[in-house]
């Protein structure tokens, strides 16, 4: 994403929590690759008195994967999904807490690296898989947000990624791991259907198929979950569900 993309999507992250009074905890979805870490970025600098939980610090541990789940890291099955419930359920009660972030030196999670205080009024909890409903923390968001992406430009952000962290040495592996990885776990989330339970749907990049037409931003649409009707604020919606897969 360029800089004026995230500026604008950031502002309306930022426009959708003031204009719900009362709204603490929200949750941030969105398939790999589009782009929810930079947007979490973005929304501290204009909100700093914010706190960013990541989905990352509740990785398994390499050392309690086989071969399989080494590959298959990022599946559903290679997170502490119990924990990451039971720890954001606390949040919601107390308001206080100490949450893991993620080594990426060490590619592990890295335990109490977030502290929540009750001072703090504002709590992201950002990660592909924090609307999905095994994971039953839905209910717990007072916004639940969902950064979508076109597959295929997921798919090359993730191969640069994967080399410039060094999960891979070459292009090609980069690609081939977000190809057979990360596309299957984008997969996995459209047909939950985290995508249209979201109040709120922000769009990163282009090579949408628009559902709807309207004026103003390209990169927004409301979402009404319970009726399922769209309130575009751009020239499309978001991508057709399961576009690309």
């Amino acid at each position: 994403m360029n800089v004026n993309e995230v500026a604008e999507l950031a502002d309306a992250l930022l426009a959708a929590i003031n204009g719900r009074p009362g709204t603490y905890l929200v949750g941030l979805a969105g398939v790999p690759g589009s782009g929810k870490t930079t947007l979490c970025r973005a929304l501290t600098a204009r909100r700093p008195d914010a706190a960013v939980i990541s989905m990352d610090g509740y990785h398994l541990p390499r050392a309690l994967l086989d071969a399989e789940g080494l590959r298959r890291r990022g599946a559903l099955h290679t997170f502490d999904g119990a924990a990451f419930q039971a720890d954001l359920a606390s949040l919601r009660r107390t308001r206080r807490g100490l949450f893991p972030g993620f080594d990426h030196a060490e590619k592990d999670p890295k335990p109490g690296a977030v502290r929540v205080t009750p001072d703090v009024p504002l709590v992201i909890v950002e990660g592909i898989y924090v609307l999905m409903r095994d994971w039953r923390s839905e209910p717990l968001f007072d916004l639940r947000v969902f950064l979508d992406c076109d597959l295929d430009e997921a798919v090359e952000r993730l191969t640069r990624r994967h080399v410039e962290t060094g999960l891979s040495s070459t292009a090609e592996a980069g690609r081939h791991r977000a190809l057979t990885n990360d596309r299957v776990n984008a997969g996995a989330i459209l047909a939950d259907g985290c995508r249209e339970r979201a109040h709120l749907i922000l769009r990163s990049g282009g090579g949408y198929h628009p559902l709807s037409q309207g004026t103003g931003s390209s990169l927004v649409t409301s979402v009404d979950p319970d009726r399922g009707n769209e309130r575009s604020g751009g020239s499309g919606s978001a991508g057709r569900p399961g576009a690309g897969v």
